[in-house]
C-alpha cells in the first residue's frame, strides 16, 4: 500500500472523506485512514492548510486528538508556509491575514486571482479587471477586531508582536484570536525609540521582546516575566533605519541595519541567549556612500541584505549563506530599476518578505494607494500586483499560522498578564 495514492481531503464533507479514506490492500483486506500510525497520521495533517486543519478537527475524535496534542501544534509551525498580516493604516484594529497552500506560491501569473500580472513599463492608471480581482481558491483570508489602535512589529514562531500608545506591547495569536497585554517597559515614548523586535531564545524555548531605547541602553522582556531588564553596553550603537528590517529574527538572535557611516558597523544583531550584542560583518567592498534603502531579512534561512545601487540604477539583494562569515555573502539576484514593473523608484516600494518559494513581497511607500504591495519572482523576473481587499495603505509583515496557544506558553496562574479572546472572521 502506498500512502502517496490515498486522496486525503480532509476539508471535503464527512461522506466523501469516508469514501476516500478506505481502501484494500493486495489480499483484499479493507483498510482504514485511522489503521496509520498516529505519527504518520500527523506529519499527514501537517501538510494540510489551515482551514483543512480546522475541519479536520470536526471529522472524529481522533483527528481532533491529533490537532489538539501540543506535539502537533509545534510541528505544524516548523511546516507552516509563510503568510501576510495585513494592518490598515487607517484603521489599525483590524488586523487582516492573507495565506496560501499548495504550491508555497500565492499564484500564478495566468489563474483567476488576487494576483494580476504587471509588466515592464505599463501604464500605472490601469483597470484591474473583475477576474484579477477575484480571491483565487488557493488563497484565503481571516479578520481579527483588536479593541485598540496597534502597530505591527513583527512575527516569530507563530506568535505577532503589536505596540500600542506608551510602548505598550501585545503577544497575539491571530488564528486563535488570542492576544496578552504584556506589562509596560521603563522607556514608554516612541520618540526615543530606535529600534524594536520579537523574537524566539532557540536555548531557552522562550519568546522575547527587545527595546532599544537609545545608543547605550535597551530593555528586554521575557514572555511570562513580571518586568524588563535593562541591558547597557560600553560603546554606542547606531540608531535602525525605519522600517529597515523586514524580518529580524534568524538564529535565536535579531538584526537591524543601523544609521552609520561606517561599513563595520552597518549590520547589527542582539544574542537572545547570551544578550550581547555584535557587529555582523556585511558583503565586502561595500560603498555605503553609494547604497539607499537598505532593509534586512531573512532569505530560505539565511540572512538577507537588500539596497538600491542609484548609481547602477538597480535594487540588489544579497544573502549570507553561512551565519557569520563575510565571505559567504552572495549576490541572490538584482532588478533593473528602469523595468521594475512600471513603479517609479520614488514610489519607494521596500520589501517585507520571502515567501517559502523565494518570491520578494514588497510594500509602496509612497502617499498613493496605488500597487500597495507588489511581489516579484527572481527565476521568471516577472512581478504580480497582490490585490488586498478592503486594505488599501497598511503595515505587512510575513507571519507562521500556529494553533500552538499562548496559554501553552505563558504560565498565567500568579502574574498579572490576561489573556483576551478576540473574534475571528473567516473568509475560507
Amino acid at each position: 500500500m502506498r500512502i502517496g495514492n490515498w486522496e486525503l481531503r480532509i476539508g471535503m464533507e464527512k461522506k466523501k472523506l469516508r469514501r476516500a479514506s478506505c481502501r484494500r490492500d493486495h489480499q483484499g483486506q479493507a483498510l482504514h485512514i485511522l489503521d496509520l500510525p498516529i505519527h504518520l497520521l500527523s506529519h499527514i495533517i501537517a501538510t494540510l492548510p489551515v482551514s483543512s486543519v480546522i475541519r479536520c478537527a470536526s471529522v472524529c475524535a481522533s483527528f481532533r486528538a491529533i490537532v489538539s496534542d501540543p506535539r502537533f501544534r509545534y510541528l505544524y509551525v516548523s511546516r507552516a508556509p509563510a503568510s501576510f498580516l495585513l494592518l490598515s493604516d487607517r484603521d489599525r484594529t483590524r488586523l487582516l491575514c492573507l495565506h496560501s497552500w499548495g504550491s508555497a506560491s500565492f499564484l500564478t501569473p495566468h489563474s483567476s486571482s488576487s494576483l494580476a500580472s504587471i509588466h515592464p513599463n505599463r501604464s500605472r492608471n490601469r483597470n484591474l479587471t473583475a477576474k484579477s480581482r477575484s480571491r483565487s481558491k488557493s488563497s484565503s483570508m481571516f479578520e481579527l477586531k483588536l479593541k485598540k489602535d496597534l502597530e505591527l512589529v513583527n512575527s516569530s514562531e507563530g506568535l505577532v508582536c503589536l505596540r500600542g500608545s506608551g510602548c505598550v506591547y501585545y503577544v497575539c495569536n491571530p488564528l486563535l484570536g488570542e492576544i496578552l497585554q504584556l506589562p509596560p517597559p521603563p522607556t514608554t515614548t516612541t520618540e526615543s525609540l530606535a529600534f524594536s523586535a520579537f523574537g524566539y531564545d532557540t536555548l531557552s524555548k522562550r519568546y522575547k521582546i527587545f527595546q532599544f531605547a537609545n545608543q547605550f541602553v535597551a530593555e528586554l522582556y521575557t514572555l511570562g516575566d513580571h518586568a524588563w531588564t535593562t541591558i547597557r553596553t560600553a560603546s554606542a550603537l547606531p540608531a535602525s533605519m525605519p522600517n529597515a528590517s523586514f524580518d529580524p529574527s534568524l538564529n535565536g538572535a535579531l538584526h537591524w541595519p543601523g544609521i552609520t557611516t561606517c561599513i563595520s558597523q552597518l549590520i547589527c544583531s542582539f544574542d537572545l541567549r547570551t544578550n550581547k550584542f555584535k557587529w555582523i560583518p556585511p558583503p565586502p567592498d561595500l560603498d555605503i556612500d553609494s547604497l539607499s534603502g537598505i532593509t534586512l531579512g531573512v532569505l530560505k534561512g539565511c540572512l538577507c541584505l537588500c539596497f538600491v545601487v542609484p548609481a547602477a540604477n538597480r535594487f540588489e539583494t544579497w544573502f549570507m549563506k553561512d551565519y557569520g562569515v563575510q565571505q559567504s555573502w552572495t549576490l541572490s539576484f538584482y532588478i533593473d530599476i528602469n523595468s521594475y514593473c512600471g513603479l517609479r523608484l520614488l514610489d519607494r516600494h521596500r520589501p517585507i518578505a520571502f515567501t517559502n518559494n523565494g518570491d520578494m513581497w514588497l510594500k509602496d511607500g509612497s502617499v498613493s494607494d496605488s500597487y500597495s504591495l507588489v511581489s516579484y519572482t527572481p527565476q521568471t523576473g516577472s512581478f504580480k500586483l497582490i490585490h488586498t481587499p478592503k486594505v488599501s495603505r497598511m503595515q505587512a509583515i510575513p507571519h507562521v499560522l500556529s494553533f500552538v496557544s499562548l496559554k501553552d506558553i505563558v504560565n498565567l496562574s500568579g502574574t498579572h498578564l490576561s489573556l483576551h479572546t478576540l473574534t475571528v472572521k473567516s473568509y475560507w
